[in-house]
């Protein structure tokens, strides 16, 4: 009984390292199988008649200057409410991209921490890839790549 014991635990002793190393950590495998989440902040569109600019009156010699510190992209044939509007709906998108950037770094210090787990050289080249595409979003001022 004794040697049958042995005979069994010993061969689950060099069987299981096997299946140790085959099996890969579940936080490893989500860091190799990461996809970039979708920006779904849209950028306000300007109507082009909104923000067409017209120059101040002309100035001519020996009159005083009413435009004191004016420049063209001061004046407009925008109202007020509509300007504040797109002022808001900048702002607005401003907003969500700081929010889906700060995402990003959340999911790149995720990614980092998988190698706690144990990686081999092929699942950090693939997890370094992954790595490379949050920083290339991350550093555009968009949040998008544009190809």
């Amino acid at each position: 009984m004794k040697m049958k014991l042995k005979t069994v635990t010993s061969c689950l002793l060099l069987i299981l390292p096997a299946f140790v190393i085959a099996e890969v950590h579940t936080v490893v495998q989500e860091a190799m199988d990461y996809q970039l989440p979708k920006n779904t902040c849209s950028k306000p569109r300007a109507v082009e008649g909104e923000t067409s600019a017209s120059p101040p009156a002309a100035r001519q010699a020996g009159t005083a200057e009413f435009f004191v510190g004016s420049s063209d992209a001061d004046v407009s044939d925008m109202d007020t409410y509509t300007r504040k509007r797109l002022e808001n709906k900048k702002r607005r998108w401003q907003k969500c991209v700081s929010e889906y950037k700060a995402g990003l770094l959340d999911d790149m210090e995720t990614l980092k921490g998988s190698a706690a787990h144990g990686i081999t050289r092929e699942q950090a080249d693939i997890i370094l890839a992954n790595l490379a595409s949050i920083q290339k979003v991350y550093m555009t001022p968009e949040g998008v790549l544009t190809e």
